[in-house]
């Protein structure tokens, strides 16, 4: 079955009670599959956006059609304790206060033995809950804070957490090898009792324009400039490749996953 666990594991979380606050298109110059795989992966929190928090991540393989990765945030990511090449111990370690400021919650001074990913979780629970009118007391902090990501083969992703909650979806666009439509869908959850409005009309991005233009993206307007503006060189150099790409054993597996799907199907359908 192509959906594999997604059925059973959304009935936990029904989409149906959220509404889309925001759709963005933007064109993106690489191709579809080697844009979304910088979406596949969460180590390159550390180097592409300076978080401390990259390598706290789990990875999921359910079938040849959909994988997972939960990135956790609030905690630090064992590389991120590290000078590179690995040999130095840094100093200092961040606080829980600085941990907590790194989070898009409201800001309160920590009393002894809180952290900041559990605090975090309830600032969030009570700004949400305050805002939406709707009841977050029973949801757990990885589902308030954490980056829960699943991928559908062969081009979409579903993200069923609170603090990060969208959908992506990659397109061709037309037989331009070198573009393609990369559309995020912001989800936010429904007041309790109340009806879908009408969807949005989508926000369109040229490949030059920023992410920051959106007013509404807030602080994910960096992020994406941050996550999608190396694609253009990362398409230049697959072109000129001879040794094509070593992907890392864990941390890409899912990319591994979808490459390994894509190849059976054009060799069932005899376009290799």
């Amino acid at each position: 079955m192509h959906l594999d666990v997604l059925p059973e594991h959304f009935a936990h979380f029904p989409l149906a009670d959220r509404r889309i606050r925001l759709h963005v298109q933007k064109e993106l110059p690489a191709n579809w599959k080697a844009s979304q795989e910088a979406f596949m992966e969460a180590y390159h929190n550390f180097t592409t956006h300076d978080s401390p928090t990259g390598a706290n991540t789990q990875y999921d393989i359910f079938g040849p059609h959909v994988s997972r990765f939960i990135h956790n945030i609030g905690h630090y990511s064992p590389e991120a304790l590290f000078d590179y090449p690995g040999t130095k111990w840094r100093d200092p370690v961040l606080t829980e206060q600085e941990l907590l400021a790194g989070l898009p919650v409201e800001q309160r001074t920590l009393s002894a033995g809180e952290s900041a990913r559990s605090v975090g979780a309830q600032l969030l629970r009570e700004h949400m809950g305050s805002q939406l009118d709707r009841d977050f007391s029973k949801v757990s902090d990885s589902e308030m804070l954490d980056s829960i990501e699943y991928h559908l083969f062969p081009n979409a992703f579903f993200f069923p957490g609170m603090l990060i909650s969208m959908a992506y979806r990659f397109r061709p666009l037309g037989d331009d090898v070198d573009r393609c439509l990369f559309e995020i869908l912001m989800l936010e959850p429904l007041a309790d009792g109340a009806t879908h409005p009408d969807p949005p009309e989508p926000v369109y991005l040229t490949a030059e324009q920023s992410y920051t233009d959106i007013e509404e993206l807030a602080w994910l307007g960096a992020v994406y400039d941050q996550d999608t503006g190396n694609l253009e060189r990362q398409q230049q150099g697959l072109k000129t490749t001879r040794k094509g790409v070593t992907l890392g054993n864990y941390q890409e597996a899912r990319i591994r996953r979808f490459h390994l799907t894509l190849d059976d199907y054009l060799s069932r359908h005899g376009t290799r």
